[in-house]
């Protein structure tokens, strides 16, 4: 198997090899979480294009139409009728954050387990508080509660925060699946949500969602750390114009201007 690598030269003359990064080590992050939840909804990204960027990750389908889940390389719908099916090739989704996953932690909890305790033990095990990992959860579950969004219809879209009523739930009981999902650092929250989030996808495809809260045993967790980000933002005309918070740091203001 060959290594790519980049060549440089170096002050001294003499040329340095700087491997590039392998694609396990990349998380993919397509549009940005403020713009998405800020309203922008409408899909501009086809699967087939995201799948090129990895097998394994979570997002928004077109028109807020549900949670989209990614396993395997392929891509799935949870509907806010609760139904999942399997995405189109050409299907677009407005926000998605994928990577081609390949796990370097591996550990078991035979015991049953409620969310908070095994997020606690996973985070108290990030062994850098300030990298991105992609979190693969799978096993028995006796309860995971789950949530989709119904699909919005006219022009101009709502803040996600004010339609939070529309939202449906779901109780998930007694089944084989698998958490897919990601644990970020603070410093990317705005361009993504920094902390634990997770969507679940059961063994059977049948049933998903975003994961509000879960209980399990027999379960292997799995975790990948990822050393870089790669960012690509919509070029449509709503993203151009989309009004974004300023975020203001008096120091970094202070440096900048050397005051």
């Amino acid at each position: 198997m060959l290594t790519t690598a980049l060549v440089c030269v170096g002050l001294n003359g003499f040329s340095q090899q700087i491997s590039a990064p392998s694609r396990y080590d990349i998380l993919y992050n397509y549009g940005i979480i403020e713009a998405f939840i800020g309203g922008l909804y409408k899909g501009t990204l086809p699967i087939k294009d995201l799948k090129l960027k990895g097998d394994f990750g979570i997002g928004a389908p077109d028109m807020l139409d549900g949670e989209l889940t990614m396993l395997d390389g392929k891509a799935y719908q949870t509907k806010a009728t609760g139904e999942t099916v399997v995405l189109d090739n050409d299907y677009k989704t407005a926000f998605s954050t994928v990577t081609f996953f390949k796990a370097d932690t591996v550990f078991y909890v035979n015991n049953a387990t409620e969310q908070q305790n095994l997020l606690e033990v996973i985070k108290d095990g990030l062994r850098n508080i300030n990298a991105m990992y992609a979190i693969k959860i799978t096993g028995d579950f006796g309860h995971v509660k789950t949530r989709a969004f119904p699909p919005v219809k006219a022009e101009p879209f709502p803040l996600l925060s004010t339609i939070l009523d529309k939202q449906q739930f779901f109780d998930i009981q007694n089944t084989e699946g698998t958490l897919v999902g990601y644990h970020l650092p603070e410093y990317l929250n705005g361009i993504q949500i920094s902390g634990f989030h997770l969507h679940f996808l059961s063994a059977d495809t049948k049933q998903g969602g975003h994961v509000l809260d879960f209980n399990g045993h027999n379960l292997k967790v799995e975790i990948a750390e990822l050393k870089s980000l790669e960012l690509d933002i919509p070029t449509g005309h709503d993203f151009q114009n989309f009004k974004f918070k300023p975020k203001h740091s008096e120091a970094l203001e202070r440096v900048e201007q050397g005051k």
